[in-house]
């Protein structure tokens, strides 16, 4: 773990707080072209809750920023927005308690949605810390298609020595912490974390960009009822019971894995002739809600 580097020998951690002011800015636009940098979206919501029918956004941080592809360490902030959004929900004492926002920090004020549009276009990849949950709440004002990735799923934490992807727990093990459930202090600190100088090579920002470019495959499976082999699915992490079509079903991040989990369900469920059905996710419908 990062963080390890930091412990002193009386086995005491030192942390520092992190805002997001040291990152550079530019307001050279001749970078947006430059293809020797990846241009990356960061976004993060504020919600009145998390019911994606009823529920509605109250604040967004955004920032895209140019990285140089050939070493992950030299980037630059391009542009950033910030706002909250007035709703007619009213915001629960939970909610206040979390964020610290309350109706009247967003009374009479509104999200510019042509100028997030405008910003995220630039990008080559949009990122969040949750994206199913981010670019639900986002394709709710803007219709645009690109690239999303999730600074949870998309990057092998486990491998890098964290079983627990909470933005909170991943920043403080890497040696620092910040204003929390704030729309941009979130995504500060993703960036921060993702490009952290602990990391001399192979960043999880590179991780990412890499898995960005990998399709998504889901694999349904419909059997008659047979509980043995619900338990064994259910044992098996990723598996969900679809009721609409009485399937079971999970998501495949890699190619590879696919080979693997069709194998292993010719073998485990299906007597040894594949039966389900396996679907291609685009590219831009990674993490969409359909």
């Amino acid at each position: 773990m990062a963080f390890l580097k930091n412990l002193s020998r009386n086995n005491s951690i030192s942390l520092y707080k992190f805002s997001g002011d040291s990152f550079r800015t530019t307001t050279n636009d001749s970078l947006i072209d430059d293809e020797k940098y990846v241009k990356v979206s960061f976004i993060d919501f504020e919600t009145t809750g998390l019911d994606f029918e009823k529920d509605e956004v109250i604040e967004i941080g955004l920032r895209t920023i140019a990285v140089n592809k050939h070493d992950y360490q030299d980037f630059y902030s391009l542009k950033d927005y910030e706002s909250y959004n007035d709703t007619n929900n009213l915001i629960d004492e939970e909610v206040t308690m979390l964020t610290g926002i309350t109706k009247d920090m967003i009374l009479g004020k509104k999200i510019d949605w042509v100028e997030v549009e405008s910003i995220l276009k630039i990008s080559d990849v949009v990122v969040a810390h949750n994206a199913t949950f981010d670019r639900w709440f986002l394709e709710k004002h803007v219709d645009f298609k690109n690239i999303w990735a999730c600074s949870k799923a998309d990057i092998n934490w486990k491998s890098r020595g964290f079983l627990n992807t909470k933005l909170e727990l991943l920043s403080i093990w890497h040696g620092f912490y910040y204003d929390s459930h704030r729309a941009m202090n979130d995504v500060n600190a993703t960036i921060h974390l993702l490009l952290h100088p602990s990391y001399d090579n192979y960043s999880p920002l590179e991780e990412l960009v890499q898995n960005s470019k990998k399709e998504h495959h889901l694999i349904i499976n419909k059997f008659p009822y047979n509980q043995a082999t619900i338990s064994m699915l259910k044992r098996r992490r990723g598996y969900r019971y679809n009721p609409s079509d009485k399937s079971w079903r999970t998501l495949v991040r890699d190619k590879n894995l696919l080979e693997n989990e069709v194998e292993w369900l010719k073998e485990n469920i299906y007597n040894g002739y594949f039966q389900g059905e396996i679907q291609q996710i685009p590219l831009t419908d990674k993490y969409k809600i359909k």
